[in-house]
């Protein structure tokens, strides 16, 4: 543990939890459903990305070769994309002649998984965190990070169009937030006023700041957009710190922020089978019900994050081939 940033850990374990319950929107959920889903997608995959650029300069030796660390960042990243990809086109193939498939896919996908996230559009999350591997290494100084950290808030509020192919769009808009916790961890000791601010006081600005978007239209609303991710970045970190000092068993959350990626490669697949088990149920199929609705978007939600850590404790794990396979070390 000692070795751990154990609030880091934890505000990844709360994020994947958010991604699980942002994957699942069925055709005709509620509208307070969709209201939830709305506000995690406005923090949650900055806070993923800054969580990784924190982490990835804090670890970072300056002894390893360039193509040693791009290595590790293909096993880790590239090949367990590529493998789940093919699963998931394939089963998807092998099924939609018997059961409805969201999202049908062909032969061609086999190859459009190469240039795109075909199997799962989530799956941009991977190629845009690759770029950034690939990029970021040969900045080496604080200073030169830091130039980089200004080109990052060019490309992501100049207005320019740029292409999903290598979710190029998408790196192009998720930089600011990699190199946010690059910067924070480079300046650290420059950035302690920050800490000295009440931890609450950062959640509940991320809450007024949210509530003035939603309720006002106009300039307010833009304000509001372009500073909940950074707002929301500042309050989960705090709400993780304040978790992390609790006198309260925190296992769990570890564990869930150990299996994380795992879970972000399979939550869709378990949640689609989740999903159409429900529906079949007579209680939990009546999605105009709030109850029910509800209960069956727990279990849903549940199997998206509990089978893939599951599935990466009793198999993954074991087996060198699968090690090799999903980037486990």
């Amino acid at each position: 543990m000692a070795n751990r940033i154990v609030y880091l850990d934890i505000a990844k374990a709360m994020c994947i939890i958010l991604v699980a319950i942002g994957h699942y929107a069925p055709v005709g959920c509620p509208e307070w459903w969709m209201e939830i889903n709305k506000f995690i997608y406005t923090f949650h995959m900055p806070l993923f990305m800054f969580a990784s650029g924190f982490v990835y300069i804090a670890t970072k030796k300056d002894t390893e070769e360039y193509g040693d660390f791009i290595k590790k960042k293909i096993k880790r990243l590239m090949i367990p994309y590529l493998v789940v990809s093919a699963l998931v086109i394939g089963i998807k193939l092998l099924t939609e002649s018997h059961a409805y498939v969201e999202n049908p896919k062909t032969l061609m996908s086999f190859i459009r998984m190469f240039y795109y996230p075909e199997a799962g559009f989530f799956l941009w999350f991977i190629w845009a965190i690759w770029w950034m591997f690939t990029i970021v290494p040969f900045f080496k100084s604080r200073l030169q990070r830091l130039v980089l950290c200004a080109v990052s808030v060019l490309l992501h509020y100049l207005p320019f169009a740029t292409t999903d192919v290598f979710c190029v769009a998408q790196f192009k808009d998720m930089l600011i937030f990699f190199m946010l916790g690059v910067m924070t961890f480079d300046w650290k000791e420059s950035l302690t006023v920050f800490q000295r601010v009440p931890k609450m006081a950062y959640i509940v600005i991320f809450a007024v700041v949210y509530m003035i978007g939603v309720l006002h239209a106009g300039i307010c609303s833009s304000i509001a957009e372009y500073s909940l991710p950074f707002l929301g970045i500042a309050a989960v970190l705090s709400l993780s710190r304040m978790i992390e000092r609790l006198s309260v068993k925190i296992d769990w959350l570890l564990t869930v922020s150990a299996s994380s990626y795992i879970i972000y490669l399979f939550h869709t697949t378990f949640e689609g089978f989740a999903k159409a088990l429900v529906f079949k149920l007579p209680y939990l199929k009546n999605i105009n019900d709030g109850v029910m609705f509800m209960a069956g978007a727990v279990v849903v939600v549940a199997c998206g994050v509990i089978i893939p850590i599951i599935l990466n404790e009793k198999v993954l794990k074991k087996f060198h081939i699968t090690r090799l396979l999903f980037g486990l070390k």
